[in-house]
């Protein structure tokens, strides 16, 4: 008996997007990379910490302006790593060791292994099911923290405005880990600039891309001038230090370490910038035709997004499967997606504290905090990260960068899924 369109393709049956097909692809590189890199490579000036030449703007310096300009926010630190983002934000607010940060339950590991690294304690707070974000009950939860690290996750964003009221009634400060929000808003006002501090991660996979990158934000002066200690080696940037010399200060006020990003990232960050609004127009664009089209499918929904966000980004799409067929996991569901349109369809990380790839007590000198993470998580559940971790798939946000016939196919997937599980 032949294939036909109503079995499963993963069953054996032919799938929704025809093999032909293809989905775009990421990283994209904007026009302008090629002739920055060429720049950055013939400069010679290939660190933050090499000779200054009269005429010639290091490229780093070069981002962390306009991306602070792009943000609308006073300072901005690039570094090599989002996860280094976190931890010199930490580092900055003048912590004592095993200071307590409220990190929700449903996030990238890296959010509670920056507060270890930083000597801090995460403590897991859960995440509201609708959103897949903290709420201002996370200080309820964890009433001793000193720190709240809301994270905008998938698509959404955190509702950051009442975590900073809540935080401030109790003594504690807002980061906001916007690793994955670049360009969404809240009211008009950037991801990342609502808290004391703000950090982006610029990995290969983000909406903005440098392969691996990050920076730090913030609107005050003296955490910006602590930031840039922490992140080379205790220096502080100078702007002419004369032909010759480094464009770094030994300020020396904290410990740093070299986090610092190199030319050739900064390089493409600029270039990248050039394409950023209109790579966000079509995501979003597609996003919106999206859920128009998900009416048409009975037990799919997205996340709910509140009205105050008036700029969305998408680096993952979170759809939601309730009910699921039974004796089917999101983990089946995502594959037999992913059969039917030919891109990948996945389930969202476990919650942290069953995280296999948090593992602070193989590591001596966090081996106290770990054992204190254990036991502050002990039989605890967190019953709205685990529903998101059960029932939604995600989708990257290059599968949002086609066309609305895209969209078209992944409705029509979903419901073709839907019924061939369902039998």
């Amino acid at each position: 008996m032949g294939r036909t369109v109503s079995d499963l393709a993963i069953h054996g049956g032919e799938p929704v997007r025809p093999p032909g097909r293809a989905w775009p692809r990421w990283p994209v590189a904007a026009p302008a990379v090629p002739q920055l890199l060429t720049e950055a490579l013939h400069s010679r000036r290939w660190s933050v910490s090499s000779p200054h030449e009269p005429g010639h703007e290091l490229f780093e310096r070069r981002f962390a302006a306009a991306w602070a300009d792009y943000l609308g926010v006073g300072h901005c630190v690039p570094v090599d790593h989002g996860s280094s983002a976190l931890v010199i934000a930490f580092e900055s607010l003048g912590l004592e060791y095993g200071d307590v940060v409220a990190v929700p339950a449903l996030t990238w590991v890296a959010s509670a292994s920056a507060a270890l690294r930083a000597g801090l304690l995460p403590v897991l707070a859960d995440v509201d099911p609708t959103t897949g974000c903290l709420d201002a009950s996370a200080l309820d939860q964890v009433p001793d923290a000193r720190v709240v690290l809301p994270v905008h996750w998938a698509c959404g964003m955190a509702d950051v405005p009442a975590l900073v009221t809540a935080a401030q009634a109790c003594g504690a400060v807002v980061v906001e880990d916007a690793a994955t929000a670049h360009g969404a808003r809240w009211n008009g006002r950037a991801a990342g600039t609502i808290g004391r501090i703000g950090c982006f991660s610029m990995q290969n996979s983000k909406v903005l891309a440098a392969g691996e990158a990050g920076a730090v934000v913030t609107d005050d002066d003296a955490l910006a001038g602590r930031l840039e200690e922490l992140r080379a080696d205790s220096r502080r940037a100078v702007r002419d230090p004369g032909t010759g010399g480094v464009e770094l200060t030994q300020s020396c006020t904290v410990q740093g370490v070299n986090f610092a990003l190199g030319e050739f990232g900064a390089a493409v960050l600029c270039g990248q910038l050039t394409a950023f609004d209109e790579q966000q127009r079509i995501r979003n664009a597609n996003y919106a035709t999206l859920l128009g089209l998900l009416d048409q499918v009975d037990g799919v929904r997205p996340l709910r997004h509140r009205p105050e966000q008036t700029v969305g980004s998408i680096y993952e799409v979170a759809l939601v499967v309730d009910p699921l067929p039974a004796g089917v996991t999101n983990a089946d569901f995502a594959a037999a997606l992913t059969a039917e349109l030919g891109v990948l369809w996945r389930t969202p990380t476990v919650p942290l504290q069953r995280n296999r790839m948090l593992q602070p007590w193989t590591k001596p000198a966090l081996r106290t905090l770990a054992d204190r993470f254990r036991a502050r998580h002990r039989d605890v559940a967190f019953t709205g990260a685990e529903y998101l971790a059960a029932h939604a798939v995600t989708s990257h946000h290059s599968t949002f960068l086609g066309t609305p016939e895209d969209m078209t196919d992944i409705v029509t997937a979903f419901g073709k899924v839907i019924r061939g599980l369902g039998r």
